[in-house]
């Protein structure tokens, strides 16, 4: 259904489709560099919204310095960011990969700042559209968990503070072709 037709139908049923279409209605900072533990705290605590009911606008950045968004939604509910990191893996495989430890290390650094000591984080696995669903989904699980062992082994993270899942290739970045390796991706999302 087209979104002029939604919006002639009324303002409540545009939000229910909203909340159900979370894939392109985020805001997901791609890094192709590890950004600072600031940064990354900035981004993932740093908006947390008050309780004001405002309405404000999501959106998904591939490069975060160019600020322009590939798609675009209004919801009611406070806005969700997310880091997506290029985390990368030995070939069918929980081993992370050394170039992608000051990534991860930069997320640790982050959780010990004294201002973000009690926030937890949720740790999603993302796949590209290469091999089966089932196989996809269970590599994502997989590699989702290592990266929270990672946090808790070389930062003394609590596990209470980690919530680690898979999507496999259910959420590929918007305007990107599924079997693209920006896909190959961990996001963090504020879990607070």
């Amino acid at each position: 259904m087209k979104l002029n037709r939604l919006l002639a139908m009324g303002g409540s049923i545009l939000l229910i489709v909203l909340q159900s279409a979370l894939a392109t209605a985020e805001q997901v900072e791609l890094y192709e560099r590890p950004p600072s533990a600031a940064e990354l705290g900035q981004v993932l605590f740093g908006h947390q919204a008050k309780e004001s009911g405002n309405v404000t606008t999501r959106s998904i950045n591939i490069n975060p310095k160019s600020k322009s968004p590939i798609a675009t939604a209004q919801r009611v509910e406070a806005e969700r960011k997310s880091v997506g990191l290029p985390i990368e893996f030995a070939y069918n495989s929980t081993q992370i990969l050394p170039d992608s430890k000051p990534f991860l290390d930069e997320v640790g650094k982050m959780l010990n700042m004294p201002e973000y000591a009690i926030n937890r984080l949720i740790i999603e696995g993302h796949t590209d559209a290469a091999g089966s669903d089932a196989y996809n989904l269970a590599l994502s699980k997989r590699r989702a968990r290592a990266v929270s062992d990672y946090l808790v082994e070389n930062f003394r993270i609590p596990r209470t503070r980690l919530q680690s899942q898979g999507l496999g290739e259910t959420k590929p970045i918007a305007g990107r072709d599924s079997y693209d390796e920006v896909n190959r991706r961990v996001q963090f999302y504020s879990a607070n």
